[in-house]
């Protein structure tokens, strides 16, 4: 289960945002807001989300872990405490046991991270749990972090080519495709 709370209002983007122009005020609409996010503007920094995922394999958790910037993870611990049962060894725990993994972060973390958890080369448990973190995002009841998931994008839309040492491929029927779109309009 994934749960995505907004824990900053939108508007107070605006207001930062305002104070670098010299302005008051911190209305922030809808399109404003997405055209930030696709410029990734500094003012996006500002709006944070927790995403709580429960029950998730710890080596998925672990892949999440590994980005660092504008994010805080908080992961169950495998530690032998009281909230383990009796004789719980973590030395013996398996990759996939279950763990709870709670996410504070802000839009351009999810751009970051989207890059790399979307990509095909992506560990594909992973990739399914990220796209699943995009769908709820993009059903979210708040229209300013449904808005976040149109920038939740792999790196070879994001840059327009693949990086990877060794491609999936993926970009090359991108290329082709937008080829193909151009030539007809």
């Amino acid at each position: 289960m994934i749960k995505v709370r907004a824990l900053v209002d939108v508007q107070e983007c605006g207001r930062v945002a305002r104070a670098t122009q010299g302005l008051t005020g911190n209305i922030v609409s809808l399109k404003t807001w997405q055209r930030w996010l696709r410029a990734e503007h500094s003012m996006i920094r500002v709006f944070l989300l927790s995403i709580e995922m429960t029950d998730i394999p710890y080596y998925v958790s672990v892949h999440l872990v590994r980005h660092k910037f504008g994010v805080e993870h908080f992961v169950r611990s495998q530690r032998p405490t009281s909230m383990n049962p009796v004789g719980y060894d973590r030395n013996e725990a398996p990759q996939n046991a279950l763990v709870n993994h709670t996410m504070v972060l802000n839009p351009q973390a999810l751009i970051n991270i989207s890059r790399k958890r979307l990509c095909n080369k992506a560990d594909p448990a992973t990739k399914r749990l990220w796209q699943y973190v995009r769908d709820v995002i993009s059903r979210h009841s708040n229209p300013y972090v449904a808005a976040i998931a149109s920038v939740m994008v792999p790196d070879c839309e994001y840059r327009g080519s693949c990086h990877e040492v060794v491609p999936c491929g993926k970009y090359n029927e991108l290329k082709r495709h937008i080829t193909w779109w151009s030539s007809r309009y």
